[in-house]
């Protein structure tokens, strides 16, 4: 589910040669009192990769504006892509006498120039290594001594770079513990000892290819991160997620990142409106299509078919779509038992659909018991938990035609 760790290559690249004379040009850009409150370190993590809205730096801008304000201070723009890399800009020392309006309007043009820098930067590699571009900011800010530290995350929080590749698991299937604990046991936690903030924005926040993030995923991955920020030394952490979503990347702009795979609840949904293109899977569970414990027999077999309708109704106005039907189970017993009785249960799903109106040929079925992609962790302190198991007794839909179908169709020949 979670890769063994490799060591990511870091590209730091200093825009002080490109600047430098802008920046000496503007003069000081301190208030009267800088002296008494002292530097600002800020790094802000600019995730400007595929799969993402196209990053609004925006939001940005007062914490930026503050550190244009104290002579002494540092700026790093780092942008998170498959090997982040980082421009920094250090504020110079500030000339003296001018008026405070003065300084202030400095200080804006200065802010402006470094959000025009950060609205230019983009993903230069492939993928998403928001473990490693983090680890960079914690390097940049701890190599400043004194003043405020500050990190700043710009980024959806779905990294596809080892040892956190969230395209080769699923998120229902994680734990914010079983993370941190992998991180820890390989040593590849961030330094952020000397952090006295962090700021994560549009967490969850996704643009085409990647299928939209449910809610709960979104709270998945504000755990995890918040977990790993914390065990990290960060000493306040805040996620937003209220922020208008900016415009998309066009195609070809910035190098691909591999998609996560998002399992939506069928109970979640409107059944009967069902758009299969958006959605990477649907898990009819317990309480949409429950069967009598141990066998293939439907408890209700009107209210399953009911529950069904809205697949066969895309289907018939879609005639290329063909799904692929995987009965899955809880981690309880004999697997071969599991994975034999979640094949039945996967044909009677097929059973239905068909009753429905749809061809049986565009159904292929598939029973996997408990080692499937789709699993929830659902043992508990050596015991079933029944919340998550309950989840893992399901039959999950997914496109023929996708890569979750092309692997479990592998791991069945």
């Amino acid at each position: 589910m979670i890769k063994k760790y490799r060591r990511s290559r870091y590209r730091i690249l200093s825009l002080g040669a490109v600047i430098f004379f802008a920046l000496m040009m503007a003069a000081g850009c301190s208030s009267a009192n800088e002296k008494n409150r002292g530097p600002v370190h800020l790094a802000v993590i600019i995730g400007a990769h595929a799969n993402a809205p196209r990053v609004n730096t925006s939001v940005m801008y007062d914490a930026v504006l503050e550190a244009c304000g104290q002579s002494g201070s540092t700026i790093s723009l780092i942008v998170n892509d498959g090997a982040p890399y980082a421009s920094v800009v250090t504020v110079p020392e500030t000339k003296s006498g001018l008026s405070a309006e003065k300084y202030r309007a400095i200080a804006e043009e200065r802010a402006a120039q470094i959000l025009s820098m950060a609205d230019q930067m983009f993903a230069k590699t492939a993928e998403s290594d928001l473990l490693s571009a983090i680890t960079l900011a914690g390097r940049q800010l701890n190599a400043e001594e004194g003043g405020r530290k500050e990190l700043i995350i710009i980024d959806s929080g779905l990294t596809t770079a080892e040892p956190l590749d969230f395209s080769e698991s699923l998120l229902e299937g994680i734990t914010a513990e079983q993370v941190v604990s992998l991180l820890e046991t390989q040593r590849a936690l961030p330094d952020l000892q000397e952090i006295d903030s962090v700021r994560f924005f549009n967490i969850g926040d996704v643009a085409e290819p990647q299928s939209r993030i449910t809610e709960a995923n979104r709270g998945t991955l504000t755990e995890v991160w918040g977990s790993i920020l914390k065990q990290a030394g960060a000493k306040e952490i805040e996620f937003r997620t209220d922020l208008p979503l900016s415009t998309f990347y066009a195609e070809g702009e910035v190098p691909t990142v591999s998609t996560v795979t998002v399992l939506e609840r069928a109970s979640a949904l409107v059944l009967t409106e069902m758009n299969l293109s958006e959605i990477d899977a649907v898990s009819f569970d317990e309480e949409t299509i429950a069967f009598l414990a141990d066998t293939d027999e439907l408890v209700d077999r009107e209210a399953a078919k009911t529950a069904l309708e809205g697949v066969a109704a895309y289907m018939a106005e879609h005639p290329e779509f063909r799904a692929m039907l995987v009965g899955t189970t809880a981690k309880f017993g004999d697997l071969e038992n599991c994975i034999s009785l979640s094949e039945k249960r996967a044909e009677a799903v097929k059973g239905l659909l068909v009753e429905n109106g749809v061809d049986g040929d565009r159904l292929e079925t598939a029973g996997m018991g408990y080692e499937n992609p789709f699993y929830k962790n659902d043992q508990k302190d050596g015991t079933l938990d029944e919340t998550a198991a309950a989840q893992n007794r399901a039959v999950i839909l997914i496109d023929a035609s996708g890569i979750a179908a092309k692997q479990i169709q592998r791991k069945g020949s």
